[in-house]
């Protein structure tokens, strides 16, 4: 890759500026504060844009190199690939995306991908070097290059980086430990505690154990339900039975008074009959006494006869005068006893005469009596039966009204029931009803409980599902950071089987050529650890070199790099890094430069030094001055 030329229209300090250069070395030539740097940061911000972040700067490189004094902050640059095809991008800063040109003046943008922030990947996409990997690889600049002794460790680590994992900020060990960090503090472990799997894992075994205990409640809630219909149908039979009941009530209630005269005439007639059992007794009572009177006066006449018999037996054997005497005795008594037998015939007749009387009297009285009793008792019957008449039709209407309701058995049960029952009855189902009525409001309360614990319950279950897809984002980030570490420990092996040997062996020529021989042979040990070939053969690790010695190893590492990043040969872009160099030790980077073959070389530079050193060995440049 090639960059031909640029003109930059305002960006910083340079402005209405055209630049044209060669295919191999160029110098910028120009003071300090001449506007090279700012050349430098046009040339990658055209390839990936300009940030707006801060990036632990002070300004972000936006408005660092944002004109103060124009609206204008735009430019374009033309280049072309190893394959031939030539491009041109023209970008104006203060938008994301540029426009990219093909050869034929046609616009590609939207052939490109772009990243989260807008921002267009096409330079990527053409060469696969991140921007990240082209200023660690392709751009030397003096601050990365001279370094104090108490950088020398960090310099070490970026030389270790380099040969291990192609990049001066990656270190395998580092990225692995730095990985492991991580996914310690985002995820956690079995053995970790208060990280966030471990909390979510407390969180979700609180939640199942709290969920266990109020699952309970959804058997409830089936019972509940299961409860509430069979109450309601309970309910539901029970208004059935208090509504037939009343109706019922109704219903005998209307003959009630009707009722009432049968029931008072049946307790007449009843005295009635009483009544004619007493005259029928005191009509046998009459008759008792007539056979009791005759009974009497017979017993009075026959013991008047005995004792005229035994007297006169006795006269016979007495003494003359006592015979005589007790002759004329039972004369004398017989006489008294027959007027006396006949005032009591005349007696008897008049109190039979009496009794007869009086006894068809009674029959009379008792005849008219049962006459009357015997005619209410058949109006007696006529009304009972009308009421019953009336009564069936009305509970027949009942009947009709309820059998689709209660079965008929019941409904025939109710109103076979007697009137006292039917009250009796319906002060129970009333009461029933009212206790239905108490359990159907318990029963909605514990409801209601129950549907907050199950709504309760829904939470849990919304926050079980969350707790669960987080923890099967950070099982799946796990199982990202595994992948990663797979995915790095095969590429780190991959380098260090296939790009570090060809790595180093370019290395090796860089540092051979460079140094005229007196370093040929460096290594990378198990440790990452980079060690060097003195001149009498042995090994040390570069740490113990001196930090000039230290920092042309790094620059040759650079330009190895750059061989191993892409395909594309990409420009080497070198800002003041010859600056503490030698002329001789320059001489040596130069020739070796421009002996690259096909490559592009950029040396911004305020010295004239490369130019002189360059002439004096004839090779030819494109001088660019500002």
């Amino acid at each position: 890759m090639k960059i031909k030329k640029l003109k930059i229209n305002s960006f910083g300090k340079l402005e209405n500026t055209e630049i044209e250069f060669s295919d191999n070395i160029n110098i910028i030539l120009g003071k300090n504060e001449s506007g090279k740097s700012t050349l430098l940061k046009f040339i990658i911000s055209m390839f990936y844009g300009i940030s707006k972040n801060k990036n632990g700067k002070t300004i972000p490189d936006f408005d660092k190199y944002k004109p103060w004094e124009k609206e204008e902050y735009s430019g374009k640059l033309n280049y072309t690939l190893d394959d031939g095809n030539e491009y041109e991008i023209y970008r104006e800063f203060k938008k994301k995306t540029p426009i990219i040109y093909d050869q034929a003046k046609n616009d590609i943008t939207k052939q490109y991908s772009m990243d989260k922030s807008k921002e267009s990947l096409f330079f990527f996409e053409q060469t696969g070097i991140t921007e990240e990997n082209f200023l660690a690889s392709c751009v030397s600049e003096q601050e990365n290059l001279r370094l104090s002794n108490t950088m020398k460790n960090s310099v070490i680590q970026r030389l270790s980086n380099i040969v291990s994992t192609g990049n001066e900020s990656t270190s395998y060990k580092k990225a692995i430990d730095k990985i492991n960090k991580e996914q310690l503090e985002k995820i956690g472990n079995n053995r970790s505690a208060g990280r966030p799997i471990n909390i979510i894992e407390n969180e979700i075994e609180e939640k199942e154990a709290k969920r266990k205990e109020i699952s309970t409640y959804e058997n409830q809630k089936y019972e509940m339900v299961t409860q509430k219909e069979n109450l309601q149908i309970d309910l539901e039979e029970s208004k059935t039975v208090l509504e037939i009941l009343r109706k019922q009530k109704v219903n005998l209630e209307k003959n009630q008074l009707e009722k009432e005269k049968i029931k008072i005439l049946k307790e007449n007639i009843l005295k009635d009959e009483n009544k004619v059992k007493e005259l029928e007794e005191k009509i046998k009572d009459l008759e008792e006494s007539k056979q009791e009177t005759f009974k009497s006066s017979k017993f009075k006449y026959l013991s008047i006869i005995l004792i005229v018999i035994t007297i006169t037996t006795l006269s016979i054997y007495l003494k003359k005068y006592i015979a005589l005497a007790l002759n004329i005795i039972p004369i004398l008594i017989f006489g008294v006893m027959l007027n006396k037998k006949q005032k009591i015939k005349q007696q008897i007749k008049r109190n039979n005469r009496k009794r007869y009387q009086e006894k068809n009297l009674i029959i009379e009285e008792i005849e008219k009596i049962k006459e009357e009793y015997n005619k209410q008792k058949e109006e007696i019957l006529e009304k009972e039966e009308k009421i019953k008449i009336q009564e069936r039709s009305v509970e027949q209407e009942i009947k009709q009204e309820f059998i689709e309701k209660l079965e008929e058995e019941i409904i025939e049960d109710i109103l076979s029931t007697k009137y006292e029952n039917i009250v009796e009855y319906i002060g129970e189902k009333e009461k029933e009803l009212t206790d239905y009525k108490i359990t159907e409001k318990t029963i909605e309360v514990d409801n209601q409980n129950i549907l907050k614990q199950l709504d309760y319950l829904v939470e849990i279950d919304e926050k079980l599902e969350s707790l669960y897809e987080k923890k099967e984002e950070l099982t799946q980030l796990n199982e990202m950071y595994e992948m990663v570490k797979t995915e790095i420990e095969k590429a780190y092996q991959e380098m260090k089987e296939n790009i570090t040997p060809d790595f180093l062996e370019e290395l090796k020529n860089i540092l051979r050529h460079v140094t005229k021989e007196k370093y040929s042979n460096i290594y990378l040990d198990s440790e990452n650890n980079l060690q060097i070939e003195i001149e009498n053969g042995k090994y040390m690790p570069i740490e113990r070199l001196s930090t000039g010695t230290i920092d042309l190893i790094y620059l040759a590492l650079r330009l190895s790099a750059t061989k191993e990043i892409s395909e594309e040969k990409m420009p080497i872009i070198m800002d003041e890094s010859f600056s503490y160099y030698d002329n001789e030790r320059m001489q040596e980077i130069l020739k070796y430069l421009a002996n690259q073959e096909n490559r592009q070389i950029l040396i911004f530079t305020c010295s004239e030094r490369e130019c002189e050193i360059l002439e004096k060995e004839k090779i030819d440049y494109n001088k660019i001055a500002l």
